[in-house]
């Protein structure tokens, strides 16, 4: 806990305040946003959820082919092995984070139970519980002989955030990262800290006005910039036993990505405000023009992502009878070719030419 216990030794640098005034702009536009998204809602929502699980197994480095990982996350495929499982877990487990965010609760028997539903029937049960300290790490802080585990020591920080949350000194988020550093350091379980800290780290920008993560993949973002972001942590734990983390780069480093998720929320509204103007099924067909020859519905869920299957199915369908294109063999996966050439087909809709 020493970043909590410590947070009021750092001054916040200029930077860091305009990008306050950057991201609370941002943060005052969520009614905004989720009024021009309603009609989308669950459709984005869902798509978060899998992209953040897919991510998120990208950051982690797991060994499942892409066509194995996407058959898991999208098509609820039995699991062969525990990786695999795992994957099954985490999409449980981003599904209650996007459901539940309203009444999420920060407290020990929830930290515990993101554990056990991420790993249970993955790692040994042994594995899956609290580490208990050793009395010598403790005997300056104790009043009396009893040796606490480090459940106690998660609940202590979990008081010790809320209580510096109550205070409204600090901009939540700096808060989140404070506590975040000390949940990694102080590692109150035998294994997976990291894993379950950054899964924290989210549920707290998620349900503290970040809503931007609720349609831009944070997990996405955090893979991106993977690099950076071992970097910042690894500098914030510099020094965090003496009680002088240097804790401002990864600060920095999570107000941009939200600032990021916030920008890319504004390209999002954009176009859902352009397709809004456009009779879907035409905006399907207008995107195929733009593909290469040979092409597959998944190029098309990538462009479109919050247009129905049955509408993408109803204009390849109607394209086919129009023998505008033509199937290159059978099934869900099945790719498509185009019987006109497109270098020479003039596109229809040009969003730039629309007076909206």
């Amino acid at each position: 806990m020493n970043c909590l216990s410590n947070i009021n030794r750092t001054h916040i640098p200029h930077d860091i305040i305009m990008a306050y005034l950057n991201i609370y702009k941002s943060i005052g536009m969520n009614d905004y946003n989720h009024e021009t998204l309603n009609t989308d809602y669950q459709v984005m929502v869902r798509q978060t959820i899998s992209n953040d699980t897919y991510y998120f197994v990208k950051f982690l480095g797991l060994n499942v082919s892409e066509t194995r990982l996407k058959s898991l996350i999208y098509k609820d495929v039995l699991p062969k092995n525990k990786d695999e499982k795992f994957i099954l877990n985490l999409k449980i487990v981003f599904t209650k984070i996007h459901k539940e965010t309203s009444t999420f609760a920060l407290i020990t028997n929830e930290v515990f139970d993101l554990l056990k539903i991420l790993y249970t029937d993955v790692i040994s049960d042994k594995k899956i519980g609290f580490i208990k300290n050793e009395k010598k790490t403790h005997n300056l802080l104790l009043s009396n002989n009893k040796v606490p585990s480090k459940r106690e020591d998660l609940e202590d920080m979990i008081d010790l955030y809320k209580k510096t949350v109550i205070e409204n000194k600090y901009e939540i988020s700096y808060i989140a990262c404070n506590f975040f550093i000390d949940f990694v350091n102080v590692a109150p379980f035998k294994e997976k800290n990291e894993e379950i800290g950054i899964l924290l780290l989210y549920i707290l920008l998620i349900t503290n006005n970040y809503e931007a993560f609720e349609y831009i993949s944070f997990m996405e973002l955090l893979n991106e910039n993977k690099d950076e972001f071992q970097r910042v942590k690894g500098n914030a734990s510099y020094n965090w036993v003496e009680g002088f983390s240097q804790l401002l780069p990864f600060h920095r480093f999570t107000i941009n990505i939200s600032l990021q998720a916030y920008n890319k929320i504004n390209l999002l509204i954009r176009d859902h405000e352009f397709d809004a103007h456009l009779n879907k099924s035409n905006n399907v067909e207008n995107t195929i023009h733009k593909l290469k020859d040979v092409f597959s519905k998944d190029d098309i869920r990538i462009a479109h992502p919050y247009i129905s299957d049955s509408t993408i199915n109803r204009t390849l369908k109607r394209l086919r009878d129009e023998e505008k294109i033509r199937p290159l063999g059978k099934g869900r996966s099945a790719k498509w070719i185009k019987l006109f050439e497109s270098k020479n087909k003039k596109v229809v809709y040009e969003q730039l030419d629309l007076n909206i």
